[in-house]
């Protein structure tokens, strides 16, 4: 069994077909770990959801994205009524898109896929995988839920991830491709806005991309629009 760890998808499910084609992950066989942030700025957030829910052996870590869509899914507020922060940064285009599917969908994306994503994950190997970084020098078990969500500042000042073999993050978009400071590498280049989607296969290190999302959606307006 190879594992797979693939970025932040922020809607592009074209991006997401890509980077499955093209990768020899084998479905069933090989581990993939999606590390956050599946949800707001194009628009396919639903398709992203049903294609993860449907790999076996899959492992979905929660993003502050992700966090801010479950907080919607789970009051289900008119546009007016939502968070703006959410709204205005991607949000839009994911609630756009649940208002096309069908309650008890929207209600199944919740409890199966959202109510589902970890805030982190360690593997046999004492690899760590996490949406935006923790702080090393305290047990990961301890920390704050949303730090490890939300701060940067392992990837910012290039900290090492104490006690660990390696650890790969996303949250912070950087470099054309996948890249490491110290033993912690970003899988986040961009897809959001007008970068790629990048698959990589955590013991070989060789990895795939997704043409520039922007491509894939012509006439979309993404988050950096």
């Amino acid at each position: 069994m190879e594992t797979y760890v693939v970025g932040d998808i922020h809607g592009a499910f074209r991006a997401l077909e890509q980077v499955l084609e093209r990768s020899p992950f084998r479905p069933g066989i090989d581990r993939l770990i999606q590390l956050g942030d599946v949800a707001d700025g194009w628009p396919d957030t639903p398709l992203c959801v049903e294609k993860l829910l449907s790999i076996p052996n899959s492992i979905w870590l929660q993003g502050n994205h992700d966090w801010w869509t479950a907080e919607w899914l789970a009051t289900e507020l008119p546009a007016e009524a939502v968070n703006q922060s959410w709204y205005s940064q991607g949000g839009q285009a994911t609630y756009d898109a649940y208002q096309l599917i069908a309650p008890q969908v929207r209600r199944q994306h919740f409890m199966a896929f959202f109510g589902q994503q970890l805030p982190y994950f360690e593997d046999e190997h004492r690899n760590l995988y996490v949406h935006a970084g923790y702080e090393p020098t305290e047990p990961i078990a301890d920390q704050d839920p949303a730090d490890l969500i939300w701060r940067r500042h392992l990837w910012q000042y290039g900290w090492p991830a104490l006690g660990y073999h390696e650890c790969f993050i996303g949250h912070t978009p950087t470099c054309q491709e996948p890249c490491r400071q110290a033993n912690v590498w970003n899988l986040d280049q961009g897809a959001g806005f007008a970068g790629r989607l990048s698959m990589l296969n955590v013991r070989t290190k060789e990895f795939v991309q997704s043409d520039p999302v922007p491509g894939l959606y012509p006439g979309v307006k993404g988050r950096g629009s």
